[in-house]
């Protein structure tokens, strides 16, 4: 599980900051048509290949990201199970509703991760430079970037890291230092300005919709 939530922490938030020179003005660009949302939803399809099987691992569903909230990431096929992924936690959801909440410091590997995430979603563009080397291609209409980390920490578990799209993130590639690869594709993306009803029930339990 620890290289899926490290996919989504870092896709849902790492276009929408600036990092330097020529790339700036681009990067400022593609950030101001994704952070018009405070919500995204998309549905994905991902798949995971692994140097241990011979077959990609297949899973679809449906992603909401909300700046407030956090990330929803509910996995429907080929099994249910939900993971709401904030600033210091994870909270598993299963098919039967349970939750089950993790800090971010019982998860191995995910302190760095998630010092990435608050830097990214805070716009600190000094930290970003700090973990990532940062290459962009194309304009706002049909952009990639391509990141790779500088610290040793985050290289441990992640290769490269691809981005790419257009008003919205369309498709991620993940290499990860062991080999593996994850793709994830999105379609139907749709920018909205808060969570519904059941997101919301999801993200926080007992909180209703303004």
């Amino acid at each position: 599980m620890r290289w899926l939530i490290r996919g989504i922490f870092i896709a849902c938030v790492a276009v929408a900051h600036p990092v330097r020179g020529t790339e700036t003005d681009t990067l400022a660009l593609i950030g101001a048509q994704i952070e018009q949302h405070a919500v995204v939803r998309a549905d994905f399809v991902q798949s995971k290949q692994m140097a241990a099987l011979k077959r990609p691992l297949v899973t679809s569903g449906r992603l909401v990201f909300s700046r407030r909230h956090g990330v929803l990431w509910q996995i429907e096929q080929p099994y249910r199970m939900s993971y709401v992924l904030g600033e210091d936690r994870i909270v598993q959801i299963g098919a039967d509703g349970v939750r089950r909440e993790r800090g971010m410091r019982d998860v191995p590997g995910l302190a760095q991760v998630g010092r990435v995430f608050r830097a990214l979603l805070g716009a600190n563009p000094a930290t970003l430079r700090e973990v990532f080397e940062v290459a962009v291609h194309g304009d706002p209409a049909r952009w990639d970037i391509a990141l790779q980390p500088r610290q040793a920490q985050l290289a441990q578990f992640l290769g490269t890291l691809r981005l790419a799209g257009g008003r919205f993130v369309d498709a991620i590639d993940i290499v990860e230092a062991s080999g593996d690869t994850t793709q994830i594709r999105f379609r139907n993306s749709q920018g909205t300005d808060a969570p519904d009803a059941a997101e919301l029930q999801l993200f926080v339990p007992g909180a209703s919709a303004q």
